[in-house]
């Protein structure tokens, strides 16, 4: 009997959202699945008891400590603005609870550290929704370059392209969001590291672009060199017209071949080797419900998540590196001294 099915019997575990925004709702769809959610927290009332009506959740509150203190539950998903996700994380952590952080870890290597420690301290596990890892097409390429199928990875690029974001208003300011790269081209950087591997050097450009009666960047290109000596260019932008539909891609070239997909192509990806071309139609599996599967596998387990607090340090230090190589207007090598925006 597998884990999900016995979990079922037993009555599973059970669950508190933090913040009722956007990405709440895709969460708790997954989570109906496969765990009991039994609280949702926000600070602002109306959205938690909102979304708590909306989504036959018995009970909301608006703060962690108080759901804490008053509910009992064996996981808190932090799905709030990610300068909240160190503070949130580490009481919930320090109050035994496991924890499924949406992306990026935080804001500053040294709140990274702060969470890492948190949950190696307490003994919880601990991981970061960077749900590329997950997500169909990207889940392919990875198989297939596991697979050798295009050699070892020379050259990539990776993009991703929307306006700016309408909810919340707090991307408009550095110090909460770390602008466009840190929110969302983070996405491609840590998928990067994951099918090739460590980076040892970045150069970027970009800034405020287009935005104005803000200081979060809105544009970056980024340079990556490799360990491997292989190279990526990722593109992350917020300047594109409202009527601009949400695009990304990404492009891998190996010694033997390529891989190749874009949103525009219908979600497949293309495989062209010597001998010839294929295309590959990815299984439709929600890569957010796939994450909460794997971390509930983990805790299940006793197994490390796919994306550690490590990791997701890793993945927010090289975004940090590009910063400071647009402020600074020279290549960044890695590690950083010093973690923060």
């Amino acid at each position: 009997m597998g884990f999900i099915p016995l979990l079922r019997k037993l009555g599973g575990y059970s669950v508190c959202i933090v913040g009722a925004g956007m990405i709440a709702n895709s969460h708790v769809r997954a989570w109906r699945d496969l765990a009991n959610v039994v609280a949702i927290v926000d600070v602002i009332p109306e959205k938690a008891r909102g979304f708590a009506e909306g989504n036959k959740i018995d009970r909301w509150y608006t703060s962690v400590n108080e759901a804490l203190e008053k509910c009992e539950f064996d996981i808190v998903d932090v799905c709030t603005p990610t300068f909240t996700h160190c503070e949130i994380a580490v009481e919930a952590m320090n109050n035994g609870k496991h924890v499924l952080c949406e992306k990026p870890i935080a804001l500053t290597l040294e709140d990274a550290d702060k969470m890492i420690k948190a949950s190696e301290r307490n003994k919880v596990k601990f991981m970061v929704a960077h749900c590329l890892r997950f997500w169909n097409e990207y889940r392919i390429v990875k198989e297939s370059i596991d697979r050798g199928e295009i050699g070892e990875p020379r050259i990539a690029r990776a993009y991703r392209y929307i306006s700016f974001p309408l909810w919340g208003g707090w991307q408009r300011e550095m110090e909460k969001s770390g602008g466009v790269l840190i929110d969302m081209g983070i996405h491609d950087l840590d998928y990067l590291r994951w099918i090739i591997g460590e980076v040892k050097e970045v150069y970027a450009n970009g800034g405020i672009l287009k935005s104005k009666g803000m200081d979060a960047h809105d544009y970056l290109h980024v340079l990556l060199k490799f360990e491997g000596e292989a190279i990526a260019f990722v593109e992350s932008s917020w300047i594109h017209p409202k009527s601009h539909p949400f695009t990304y891609g990404l492009e891998v070239v190996g010694e033997r071949g390529m891989l190749k997909f874009s949103r525009e192509t219908s979600e497949v990806v293309q495989l062209w080797t010597e001998g010839g071309g294929e295309t590959i139609s990815p299984l439709k599996r929600d890569a957010i419900s796939l994450e909460i599967e794997h971390f509930l596998n983990c805790i299940e387990s006793g197994e490390e998540p796919l994306v550690t607090g490590l990791e997701a340090r890793k993945s927010l230090e090289v975004a940090l590196a590009a910063i400071r190589s647009v402020e600074e207007g020279r290549p960044v090598r890695l590690p950083l001294n010093g973690g923060s925006i």
